[in-house]
């Protein structure tokens, strides 16, 4: 399973998971500061940054980073948090 992360609460939701580094994740670029990207990579999570917000309401959108994803994964499921709070 590739874990997808759009928003500061799915990531809040899944943190648990996420730093287990037993699933590769993808967050969107406004997830996390730059430091706390770092901090996650170096602590041995395998995880991607898209360079682009993805609004999860906006269909084109979502195909954009599904296709990546899949193009980087193919035949892993992906979770994403499609209704959430920012």
């Amino acid at each position: 399973m590739v874990i997808f992360i759009t928003s500061k609460s799915a990531y809040f939701e899944m943190e648990s998971l996420i730093v287990s580094g037993k699933h590769p994740i993808w967050l969107t670029c406004d997830v996390l500061s730059e430091k706390e990207y770092e901090a996650l990579w170096k602590s041995g999570v395998n995880a991607s940054v898209l360079d682009y917000v993805v609004d999860t309401e906006n269909a084109d959108d979502m195909s954009c980073a599904m296709s990546t994803i899949k193009e980087h994964h193919a035949g892993q499921n992906i979770w994403v948090q499609v209704l959430n709070e920012n």
